[in-house]
């Protein structure tokens, strides 16, 4: 008032009202006799008064044998075969329980096995040799000398190399596994016992016990913590960075730095982890298997390009760009043998080292015997307790990315790239960005010295270093890299129009709407512009319509997807990257050879920009595939070429990637997708009808069995409209189909409201060009498809644009009321209660919270001020539910619960709705809260035509119209001849 100021604060604190929820659970576990085992258990929140166990029904009381720690969880001593059977676990609070229960199983101990006693001297001596070559391979790579010089395969390496998170998880399996190596040394020097290479298994070396204690010992037992997905104001509305709480109940499908997922279980020679060929003298189906280099200068490579008469070469960048987006097999963590020898300076058979032979003869490669290669890192087992118990799992790579189409290549896979990637000094949710040159739009930052990252590979040439953008990757070649730029800046274009529509939105909302729209965006490019372009009519018709959202369908990238089906495309690429000016013709600078693309962001900067690259993307042919034009040579003769070093060949590194993961052969995978298993080459003829392509099949492989899955998919003979044959078709559609349906923010699914939709559906990868290129003033409708076949070029103006007014927040309409008032009115028309709660609270209880808002930036005075008046608000609102709910205000079949004001949803008139609580929202439509989602079923009327003396009438509580007998006064009599049901 006039004489001062008087304040008084408060500290508000929310309590959980429902019954306790778990965080961990017991679950199921084989234990030894005389072990110690935990059944863990603990709630997510605090406040649990009880935690009680029982066996069998019986409480158990904490003594000796039992003690029950301060979290919960149960510690069961001195196991005996009395100890077996179910233990379960009870949260109790004032609000109700939740119960969950794990069987224990008890083994009789088994007798020690040879290898038993080396386990603790193997691990220390397997943790110094994996420790040491992974810190020297780490002072070589990422040196930052005045006088170290970058090439082509040292950048290539560094891009792939694995960050912090991913090195950790690989160094637990290279541990693990190195210490099995060591222990059958120790036990074939120490016990004179010789095993057999050929039929060996290390379930013979050593005990479940000690398989266990290996495990722990390496790391394999620090296992991801279950991701934490309670916050669901959050969790409902946007994904994670991680990928992890996309689905409520597997938490972790999908997630980055996880295993792949396999369609065919891996055929690894030990039967562990030893890759396809580690024995140089196995013999598979009588035949042992061809050099992967050989098979690539005999089948695959071809100097020879012709044109496709339909796609663009935007159709391939587009895929590698996916193809960034849904995973990354990170190679091995060191890349020097365990021995301490470089891999680039060895052609034996040492791990992590796997070179690819070079066979005599070779028209290249004459003086050295061998193209280094590293193997993929594995991960330990997925994760659960015990995975490893009384048997040594299989090898599984890991993917360091997300699986879904998430725009991760733009975002990043973890919170704490992210962040990095955030420009975080002001708060309008921007991306970083870099350099600014005249009349161009900004380029990506440039990646820190930390990074290791440098593309000075000459410094007489360039001084211009690498860009950083969400995947390491982005250098490769410019054509990636003019990708990457073009959405950074769409990020920040929406950004910046969402700060305009909606100022009171703080950076972190217009960061994550942003996100959303830009993955949405890619969706819908993928599925409906670039899909069709590949897959073809019979592909699209197998893959099928958009049904909704499965939780049951796991989106992890399957392996075979990775290393094998989804590298089609590399048959697609040209060995030049057209740059054209705004008339369609060569800049001065001319056309750029792939070879010299690599790892050269310079010549963004100074040889015109993005623009030129775009305009060639999306207006020059791609390469067409033929049985004998596959690869061109810039990919299997001069990938990252440099002075003094062999140029890698990438067919052959498909193929020895295909082997290092174990996976089966192309025949097993024919039987997988329903096509016939071949017996002899000739069975092939219906998919590879070239009769040289099966015959040099035949004197390479020997046996159709042989032939590695890639070369065999790479081979067959495109469908018609599509750009692969069946069987890269099959594993296609699974992958796709599974990343769709098992994607609960597929853009689809409710994630958006319907108006939205609609203008998300109006986005294209040409309009997107057009927004961001730094001027692009024409393109074509569909940038997939050659200008000569959509009837030319368009002026931007005319390519449909998504508009971001139907994005409007109101709680901003107070201002711009006449503005949005067609939105707003557009807006209320359509109800969609379970995923605009926070829209319709904002319209209908919280009115003024704009205001609100934009007075939390002027001083903190009057923020505490406001805060008291929201609270003031919220408390009558939440009387005004409670009311409503205890006098059953939600109609026939609501929940009887009264005097219980706290629900778990909210309907379209802003009174809230306990969990599990069905009312009628109208005549024609029940509703139900399930979990913070409120899900409508509406029924539906047929229309009726009354004859007669009928006359059609809606009676009061009933849905559908019926038509009645009418008696001579005019009034209806009670009896329904006939209803529209």
């Amino acid at each position: 008032n006039e004489l001062g100021i008087a304040e008084v604060e408060a500290e508000v604190v929310v309590i959980n009202v429902g019954p306790p929820r778990f965080l961990f659970e017991p679950y199921d576990l084989d234990a030894i006799e005389g072990t110690t085992v935990e059944m863990p258990c603990k709630a997510e929140n605090d406040d649990i008064l009880q935690i009680k166990w029982q066996k069998e029904g019986r409480t158990i009381t904490p003594k000796d044998k039992y003690r029950i720690s301060s979290a919960g969880s149960l510690f069961i001593a001195n196991i005996t075969l009395t100890d077996e059977g179910r233990y379960e676990c009870s949260l109790l609070n004032k609000y109700g329980r939740a119960t969950a229960s794990g069987m224990l199983t008890v083994k009789k101990k088994a007798e020690a096995l040879p290898g038993d006693q080396y386990v603790r001297i193997a691990i220390a001596e397997a943790s110094r040799e994996v420790d040491m070559a992974i810190n020297q391979t780490i002072g070589r790579m990422f040196s930052t000398g005045r006088n170290t010089t970058r090439y082509h395969d040292d950048l290539f390496r560094i891009v792939r190399f694995p960050t912090g998170p991913a090195r950790e998880i690989a160094r637990a399996a290279e541990v693990y596994e190195r210490a099995l190596v060591i222990i059958r040394k120790h036990v074939e020097s120490g016990a004179n016992l010789t095993t057999n290479t050929t039929d060996f298994w290390y379930q013979d070396l050593l005990s479940p016990e000690y398989l266990d204690l290996l495990e722990q010992l390496s790391g394999c037992m620090a296992h991801r913590v279950t991701p934490n997905c309670s916050d669901l104001c959050f969790h409902s509305k946007y994904r994670s960075l991680d990928g992890t709480c996309n689905n409520y109940k597997h938490p972790a499908w999908g997630s980055s730095l996880t295993g792949f997922q396999r369609l065919l279980p891996p055929v690894y020679e030990n039967g562990f982890n030893s890759p396809i060929g580690w024995n140089r003298s196995a013999v598979y189906n009588g035949y042992r298997k061809p050099s992967a280099r050989l098979v690539s200068t005999s089948l695959i490579s071809t100097s020879t390009i012709t044109p496709d008469d339909r796609i663009t070469h935007m159709v391939m960048q587009w895929g590698q760009f996916l193809d960034h987006d849904l995973d990354h097999a990170i190679p091995s963590v060191t890349s020097e043998s365990w021995d301490g020898v470089d891999c680039k300076k060895t052609c034996e058979y040492a791990a992590p080292c796997y070179p690819i032979d070079i066979p005599p003869g070779d028209p290249r490669i004459q003086n050295r015997r061998c193209i280094d290669f590293v193997r993929s890192s594995a991960v330990c087992g997925s994760g659960m307790t015990s995975i490893f118990f009384g048997s040594v799992q299989p090898r599984e790579q890991i993917n360091q990315l997300t699986a879904f189409i998430d725009a991760s290549q733009v975002y990043g896979y973890t919170e704490t790239f992210a962040q990095e990637l955030r420009n975080l000094t002001t708060e309008q949710g921007l991306l970083r960005d870099g350099p600014h040159f005249p009349q161009q739009k900004p380029l990506l930052p440039f990646s820190a010295p930390t990074d290791g990252m440098d593309c000075r590979r000459d410094l007489d040439e360039s001084q211009i270093n690498c860009f950083t953008a969400g995947d390491i990757r982005v250098n490769e070649q410019l054509g990636l890299t003019t990708m990457h730029i073009v959405w950074m800046r769409e990020h920040n274009r929406l950004a910046e129009q969402l700060h305009r529509i909606n100022p009171h939105w703080d950076g972190d909302k217009l960061y994550y709407e942003s996100r959303k729209i830009v993955g949405a965006i890619m969706q819908h490019i993928t599925y409906e512009h670039w899909l069709p372009m590949v897959l073809g009519e019979r592909g699209m018709a197998q893959l099928g319509e958009y049904r909704g959202y499965d939780s049951n369908v796991n989106p992890t990238i399957y392996n075979e997807f990775a290393t094998a089906a989804f590298r089609f495309g590399h048959s697609l690429i040209n060995p030049i990257l057209h740059r054209l000016n705004d008339s369609y013709q060569p800049i001065p600078q001319g056309h750029l050879p792939l070879h010299k693309a690599f790892f050269a962001p310079w010549r963004l900067m100074y040889e015109g920009g993005v623009d030129p690259l775009l305009r060639g993307l999306y207006t020059v042919p791609a390469k067409l595939k033929k049985s004998n034009q596959n690869l061109n040579t810039d990919l299997t003769e001069r990938l990252f070429e440099v002075a003094h070093a062999v140029a890698l060949d990438l067919a052959a590194i498909n193929i020895q990637r295909s082997r290092d993961h174990a996976l089966p052969g192309y025949n097993d995978y024919r039987k997988l997708c329903g096509m016939k298993v071949a017996q002899e080459f000739e069975d092939l003829s219906g998919e590879i009808a070239d009769p040289l392509v099966r015959q040099k099949l035949k004197e390479l492989y020997g046996h159709p069995s042989n032939i590695d899955l890639w070369v065999g998919g790479i081979l067959e003979d495109q469908l018609p409209g599509a750009k692969m044959g069946p069987l890269f078709t099959c594993i296609l559609v699974r992958q796709f189909r599974a990343l769709r349906d098992g994607d609960r923010f597929w853009y689809e699914n409710e994630v958006f409201k319907p108006e939205q939709l609609a203008q998300i559906k109006r986005a294209s990868l040409g309009r997107i060009i057009c927004d961001n290129g730094d001027n692009i003033t024409t393109i074509t409708d569909n940038v997939f498809v050659l200008p000569s076949k959509q009837g030319g070029y368009k002026r931007c103006d005319e390519i449909p644009q998504v508009n971001l007014e139907h994005w409007v927040d109101c709680a901003d309409c107070s201002r711009h009321h006449k503005r949005y008032a067609p939105l707003l009115r557009q807006r209320r028309s359509t109800e969609d209660d379970s995923s605009f709660v926070d829209d319709d609270m904002n319209e209908e209880r919280i009115e003024g919270l704009e205001a609100l808002i934009e007075s939390f930036q002027k001083s903190m005075k009057q923020m505490r001020r406001k805060i008291r008046r929201l609270e003031q608000q919220c408390s009558a609102a939440v009387l005004a539910a409670a009311a409503a709910v205890g006098g059953n205000a939600g109609g026939a079949g609501s929940n009887p619960a009264k005097g219980k004001p706290h629900g778990h949803c909210v309907d379209n008139k802003g009174i809230k709705r306990l969990n599990n609580e069905i009312w009628m929202r109208d005549d024609c439509t029940k509703c139900e809260c399930d979990h913070h989602q409120i899900s409508c079923e509406t029924e539906k009327c047929a229309e009726l035509i009354c004859e007669n003396n009928l006359v059609l009438v809606k009676e009061e509580g009933k849905c559908c119209p019926a038509c009645v007998v009418a008696d001579e006064s005019g009034t209806m009599t009670t009896m329904i001849i006939k209803e529209g049901q």
